[in-house]
């Protein structure tokens, strides 16, 4: 789903994934799982920081109130700061991971009678002599993720205290995980839809390098100034990219994919949260 997501959002998509009548191309269902490496090998470090510096900032916040304060601020506001400086430190570590990721998902199969190396291996060697472009877009990730993360944390903590009031009785563990997963599926499919318009500037900011990094032609994806007989290039900024996808495809560009991205994200955040707050109530003996 995230692969058709890329896809989907990805400049390519209306004459590369789309018939001229409409109909869906093949080669959008094809290759599904490509770079899922990056995404699994910075995902568990990725998830470990942001828990580790969520836990200890939300220790930090309930220390200071019993010092005596932040005591008018309601704990949900204390956890979305939490969550926020979680994902400052989580996007550092995961952006790398996702521009290898998304450039992998619409790479096109080489032309040769062999294979040749994975899309994933390909990408990497054309980002050897660029590594600091594996960071392009990080603060466009930060920048939707912080408020999405906010919205999503503050969503959750009132959905989940709207269920908790209506059941009396919370007493086992699968009742709780119930309650937390209906109320992490919904925070975030509801908060994610909002944010779509970012996500599109961001996949187009990303997929814009790995295509700077491939083929080095004059176009809107690159800048070229000329000093002092010196020609060099500068990557996209986010208004730019936003200006082109307006432009090009209107608003409706902007919402490109948002249906699969709601949906995405109500997995994902039931399973996310589910699975940490599950693991939490194991560990506790409850």
């Amino acid at each position: 789903m995230d692969t058709m997501i890329t896809r989907m959002q990805s400049k390519d998509y209306t004459y590369v994934y789309k018939c001229s009548n409409g109909a869906l191309r093949r080669s959008l269902f094809t290759g599904l799982y490509q770079g899922f490496g990056p995404t699994l090998f910075a995902g568990i470090p990725s998830s470990a920081a942001f828990f580790a510096t969520y836990e200890a900032s939300k220790a930090a916040c309930e220390r200071a109130q019993v010092a005596g304060y932040l005591q008018g601020v309601p704990r949900p506001i204390l956890h979305t700061v939490s969550s926020a400086a979680a994902e400052l430190v989580a996007c550092a570590l995961m952006n790398p991971a996702e521009v290898l990721k998304q450039n992998a998902q619409i790479a096109r199969k080489p032309q040769t009678p062999s294979n040749g190396p994975p899309a994933t291996i390909r990408i990497l060697k054309q980002f050897y002599k660029q590594p600091s472009a594996l960071w392009a877009g990080y603060w466009v990730l930060v920048a939707g993720q912080l408020p999405s993360i906010c919205l999503t944390f503050c969503l959750y903590e009132s959905i989940k205290e709207s269920l908790n009031e209506k059941q009396e009785q919370l007493d086992s563990v699968s009742q709780q995980m119930q309650t937390t997963v209906l109320s992490a599926g919904l925070a975030g499919g509801c908060s994610s839809w909002f944010f779509v318009p970012i996500d599109v500037v961001k996949t187009r900011m990303r997929l814009a390098v790995g295509s700077d990094v491939q083929i080095p032609r004059p176009s809107i994806e690159k800048v070229r100034y000329v000093s002092s007989g010196a020609t060099f290039s500068s990557r996209p900024g986010a208004f730019a990219v936003a200006q082109d996808v307006l432009l090009r495809e209107g608003i409706a560009g902007f919402f490109r994919g948002s249906g699969l991205t709601c949906l995405t994200a109500t997995v994902g955040s039931a399973m996310y949260i589910g699975c940490y707050e599950g693991t939490k109530l194991f560990l506790n003996g409850s």
